[in-house]
């Protein structure tokens, strides 16, 4: 099978969909785009769109606007339909001709409730009720029966043994009920609009109680157009099966990493993603990158789950709409809190509590350097206040290894063992001032896994398990090898962790084989003693060393603390989840987990990420 035959979700070629005929529209449509484009363009017109909603002098702009994209659309689709022909098969074409009329009768219902929306006087609460009701109920066929007007009729072919011959012969069949996100996701994105703008009229009269199933509707879809904070496509089993239409688009499109050779050489080897998209049956090869194999005759293998989530599959997600669906439900979300599209005001008085930010560094695939910074991390439901990504330094995919000593100081193992210092001065702002590198060590590839427990502690897990304390006393300007305490061994059985990681302040996270994280407390930590935290489940129960933060945690692509009990987890499908892990009962072996709440997406792939631990605190002088 060649490289660019189209592909769908079952491995079989798709010979033709109707999803072709879109493309094609879209393609003669002019430099502007195609109304029933979903891409970039598209969600800038529903942000501008739900803007003028917000503001009653500008509501007009926001009606006549959405008319026009309308009649765009009533037009396109019209046009893809005088194409169906074009499928080899007559009752491919029939089939999906039928869907197609369903779907431009619903945008005739959309349209006329614009058009009386536009020409009801905006203080008519009777006509103002009416519109909004019946948007509603025509919103929701678009739920009906499994999504099934976002379902069509492609034409696939597979080769078969001709059972007179006993050759191979390539046999062409229909495949029904296949889901797509065209054309069907401009008209319901009209639908949505035209609904809220009807409805935010009716609120703003306060007559919301006159609205049918108002919370009901919005809860619906609300449903239908976000993602669940546990849904991977790449899972099977309840979080690996889509429910709702966002969650449809991104289990249609993968990537898959492909090796170039079966073995390594001097231990590299090279990759590129095959991303595939199975409601168009588009393919894409991704860039070259390479990784390192424990020697030259292993396999070239590795966990796909350990990449996270390449460019050109990000890409292929926004141009088939997942980007204006994560619109819709932001704005669905804030109606269901507030009851209106109208944002709150918030004032800034003297008592808000400050909550300070996180700063993350992730390697690309490519070996880039990229900071990060995020606003307010602790605050009570997480905060999506990003700074980054800006680029600061580039050939880190060079190192085993690499981790934060606190502050500016940034470590790198390299292949022969030794430990490299650098000093990045831009950390807090994401400028590329660098000091370094310096040698402050070397046999550093001999341990298990390295980790940083913030303010110069550094810790590494011998193969045996022993867990080993460092401090770097020379960490703000780099020393060299005679400039550290340790190594003091403070601990034994930490090599059974899949991974374990510092969250500051003495606070070390295992993550277990099993998917359980518990929470460890050095109290020791500044200075190299080997004493530990004890809890008790209750007051009469026996002490133990750890808490247990929760269970499922070995399903994430990779896992982060941040200050004050952040925690952030980084799905395969390039999402940040926030968690706050707080103990309230310093003596108990049990705390508080908020989360998870999506606070980020659209992470390319990555190598590795960490977070920026804190220097030692310094008091005026």
């Amino acid at each position: 099978m060649a490289d660019d035959t189209k592909l769908t979700d079952k491995g079989v070629e798709l010979e033709a969909s109707v999803l072709d005929t879109v493309v094609a529209v879209v393609a003669a449509s002019g430099p502007e785009g195609a109304a029933i484009a979903v891409g970039i363009k598209a969600v800038a017109f529903v942000v501008e769109v739900i803007g003028w909603m917000t503001e009653d002098t500008t509501v007009p702009n926001a009606l006549r606007a959405l008319q026009k994209q309308i009649d765009h659309i009533q037009f396109e689709l019209n046009v893809v339909k005088e194409r169906l022909d074009k499928l080899t098969e007559d009752v491919a074409a029939a089939e999906n001709r039928d869907t197609l009329m369903r779907l431009l009768d619903y945008l005739d219902e959309v349209r006329v409730h614009s058009l009386d929306l536009q020409n009801t006087p905006s203080q008519d609460v009777n006509a103002a009720v009416r519109i909004a009701n019946e948007t509603g109920i025509t919103l929701d066929k678009f739920l009906r029966s499994n999504y099934d007007i976002w379902r069509w009729t492609d034409v696939e072919a597979k080769n078969v043994v001709d059972p007179q011959t006993g050759k191979m012969v390539r046999a062409t069949y229909l495949e029904r009920m296949k889901f797509k996100s065209q054309p069907t996701l401009p008209v319901y994105v009209m639908a949505v609009l035209t609904w809220l703008a009807a409805r935010e009229r009716v609120v703003r009269m306060g007559e919301r109680r006159r609205l049918d199933d108002d919370a009901g509707r919005i809860t619906r879809h609300l449903a239908a157009v976000s993602v669940r904070p546990g849904f991977d496509k790449y899972l099977s089993g309840e979080f690996g099966t889509p429910q709702s239409i966002t969650e449809n688009i991104k289990w249609r499109i993968r990537a898959f990493p492909i090796a170039s050779t079966a073995h390594p050489v001097n231990r590299v080897c090279k990759w590129f993603f095959d991303v595939q998209n199975w409601m168009s049956g588009e393919r894409k090869r991704g860039d070259s990158f390479d990784l390192y194999m424990e020697s030259d005759s292993a396999l070239c293998t590795v966990n796909p789950g350990s990449l996270g989530m390449p460019e050109l599959e990000i890409e292929a997600e926004t141009n088939a709409g997942v980007d204006i669906l994560y619109q819709l439900a932001q704005t669905l979300q804030h109606v269901a809190t507030t009851g209106t599209l109208k944002k709150q005001l918030i004032g800034t008085f003297p008592t808000t509590p400050a909550y300070p930010p996180n700063y993350l560094y992730v390697i690309a695939l490519n070996g880039d350097l990229h900071w990060y910074r995020n606003l307010e991390s602790s605050r009570p439901g997480g905060s999506t206040n990003w700074l980054g990504p800006i680029k600061v330094g580039y050939g880190w995919d060079r190192f085993t290894s690499v981790f934060s000593g606190g502050g500016p100081a940034i470590y790198g193992v390299e292949q022969n063992g030794d430990l490299l210092w650098y000093g990045h001065d831009g950390c807090y702002d994401g400028s590329p001032r660098w000091r370094g590198p310096r040698k402050v060590g070397w046999g550093w590839n001999g341990f298990k896994s390295i980790f940083s427990g913030g303010e110069f502690v550094v810790y590494g897990i011998q193969p045996n398990g022993d867990l080993l304390w460092y401090r770097h006393h020379a960490a703000l300007s780099g020393g060299d090898v005679n400039t550290w305490s340790g190594q003091i061994k403070v601990g034994t059985g930490w090599a059974d962790f899949a991974k374990v990681f510092s969250g500051g302040d003495g606070i070390i996270y295992a993550l277990r084989k099993d998917g359980v994280l518990l929470q460890y407390k050095h109290l020791g930590y500044l200075t190299g003693a080997n004493t530990w935290e004890s809890y008790r489940i209750s007051l009469s129960s026996p002490r133990r060393q750890y808490r247990v933060v929760g269970s499922g945690w070995n399903e994430f692509h990779e896992v982060v603390a941040g200050q004050d009990g952040v925690l952030y987890a980084f799905t395969r499908d390039g999402r940040i989840l926030w968690y706050r892990y707080s103990t309230p009962h310093s003596h108990l072996a049990f705390g508080r987990l908020e989360g998870p709440v999506e606070i980020k997406r659209q992470l390319p792939a990555f190598r590795k990420v960490f977070a920026l631990r804190e220097q030692p605190f310094q008091g005026p002088h």
